[in-house]
């Protein structure tokens, strides 16, 4: 096991000590435990947030018309 120093605002640290006494244990067991749940494991690859697939353009050329698109779109000159 690896110890973490972590720094964290006082209120953090006193829901963390909170938290800790309604379960019996520990601010930094209750710590690792977060730490644990939002930290994938093993995956190397990162998946996009669920809101970037919830507008679709229609548009097959954003990455190469980017520019073109955005001056066009806005009305300034090229």
């Amino acid at each position: 096991m690896t110890e973490l120093r972590v720094t964290v605002p006082d209120e953090i640290a006193q829901r963390l000590a909170s938290e800790a006494a309604e379960r019996g244990t520990s601010p930094e067991e209750v710590a690792a435990e977060v730490l644990a749940s939002h930290v994938p494991a093993g995956s190397k690859t990162r998946s996009l947030p669920a809101w970037v697939e919830a507008v679709h353009s229609g548009r097959s050329d954003l990455s190469e018309s980017h520019e073109e698109i955005l001056k066009s779109e806005l009305g300034q000159a090229g």
